[in-house]
């Protein structure tokens, strides 16, 4: 009785590791890219009224989390929120317009990146 007891335990004990793993591995890191994204949009003047579906995944491609945004006065184009510790942007956060498939510019956007972005892009051409 007592070896099954002492497996239980193990069992168990294992269980709780593989919860707090990915806690600590997914959710929390979820939250805090919604988080930055929700600061991000704010600090771009966009209310949630504006919004007409959001979509946030895991980016396995290149680390972090992808928040697809489609708003109301602008259905055509489909705005992606790269959200990334790694990148030295305002909150972390690079932002993309694709239309048809194809990258805008800010020019072409109605909601365009924080100027600290484009000044980043600019920077590099």
């Amino acid at each position: 009785m007592k070896k099954n007891k002492k497996w239980w335990i193990i069992v168990g004990a294992f269980l709780v590791l593989c919860l707090v793993g990915y806690i600590i591995l997914f959710v929390i890191p979820k939250a805090t890219a919604n988080k930055a994204v929700d600061n991000y949009l704010a600090a771009q003047k966009i209310k949630s009224g504006q919004i007409e579906s959001r979509v946030i995944t895991k980016d396995w491609k290149m680390g972090g989390y992808l928040t697809k945004i489609v708003f109301k006065d602008d259905p055509d184009i489909k705005y992606e929120y790269s959200y990334d510790k790694r990148i030295d942007l305002p909150y972390h956060i690079f932002v993309n317009g694709y239309k048809n498939g194809s990258g805008q510019t800010a020019d072409g956007m109605k909601h365009p990146p924080l100027p600290e972005q484009l000044a980043e892009i600019n920077k590099t051409k």
